[in-house]
């Protein structure tokens, strides 16, 4: 019996893959000559800031780069430099680069890199991505005031839970106001001794009428000490009391409250314009003549609550009218 034959169909099979594959090149070079296959398009996606240790002197941050290949592909081997310049300065503070994998049509990928800066002032942190020598993409971020963060060896569970004011006298244009501090202690061990200084800054001008400082002896685990200082402000005028605490000559925690001798009122519509003096002589303490005194448990303290004369000028340059102007209702 003869087999049958299948030449013809084999033939036919491999004439068809053939075709198959030439068409496939053929599209494969009208889409790369049309340009479809384009260079990739990366963009930083966004940039998060975390503190990963502080030291009485320096901050390292650990920042977080999202960066995304809206399409095409990579010519060469991706970095991303990160640089941090002085918000005061502009100067480069620090700077580093790293290489990171590619990044596919439409992928994306995340880079950490721990970055040193000095506990003080303020970083613009600049995150730029090049591929080969090609600058890609760059995203940028700032942190603030690097010296209020809390040295990781000074870390306390000290808590200001609350803040009272109570007026005990007025003399003249003066108030004597008592301002209680209520300290509490997350910590599973006492606190220890600590130091406390409270300020009263006038609320538009920001002038200081009056700062003391309290001395702590401990706050025991769970429980409540209340600490008071005695301020002695100008009447008539609306405050920021700013609490300090410091602790081996760091500060590790701050609060504030608002004492208001002077509310402000609802304007009627219309046109208003409203003007308020801040009268700078009334913060200048008389030679000899402190203005307020701390607790009687508080350190002795060589300072002269108020403004200097040559301050009172600079404060009396600076400081201007507040106005407060709304539309005419026609």
């Amino acid at each position: 019996m003869k087999l049958p034959i299948v030449e013809p169909f084999m033939s036919s099979a491999y004439c068809g893959l053939g075709a198959a594959f030439l068409s496939g090149v053929l599209i494969f070079s009208a889409v790369f000559a049309g340009g479809c296959l384009k260079e990739s398009m990366l963009r930083v996606q966004g940039m998060n800031v975390g503190a990963q240790q502080v030291s009485p002197s320096v901050v390292t941050l650990n920042v977080t780069t999202e960066i995304e290949n809206l399409q095409g592909f990579g010519s060469g081997t991706p970095r991303l430099q990160l640089r941090a310049f002085s918000t005061e300065t502009g100067l480069l503070e620090t700077e580093r680069t790293d290489t990171i994998g590619g990044i596919g049509w439409g992928g994306a990928v995340t880079v950490n890199q721990n970055i040193d800066l000095p506990r003080k002032g303020s970083y613009r942190l600049v995150a730029t991505v090049y591929e080969g020598e090609k600058r890609k993409a760059q995203g940028e971020i700032t942190v603030y005031n690097l010296e209020r963060m809390i040295p990781d060896s000074q870390a306390s569970g000290l808590v200001i839970g609350d803040i009272d004011f109570i007026v005990q006298g007025v003399r003249g244009d003066s108030v004597d106001i008592q301002t209680d501090l209520y300290f509490g202690n997350d910590d599973p061990g006492p606190s220890g001794p600590f130091d406390v200084e409270v300020k009263a800054k006038e609320m538009d001008a920001h002038l200081v009428a009056d700062k003391q400082t309290v001395h702590v002896e401990n706050v025991d685990p769970e429980k409540i000490v209340v600490t008071s200082v005695r301020l002695s402000v100008p009447d008539q005028y609306n405050y920021i009391v700013e609490v300090l605490v410091w602790k081996n000559g760091t500060i590790i925690r701050r609060g504030e409250g608002t004492v208001q001798l002077r509310p402000g009122a609802t304007l009627p519509a219309g046109d208003q314009f409203v003007t308020k003096k801040i009268e700078t002589s009334k913060f200048v303490a008389k030679e000899g003549t402190p203005l307020s005194y701390a607790a009687s448990n508080s350190p002795t303290v060589a300072r002269t609550p108020g403004f200097s004369g040559l301050l009172a000028l600079a404060a009396l340059a600076g400081c201007g009218a507040v106005a407060l102007s709304q539309r005419r209702r026609r």
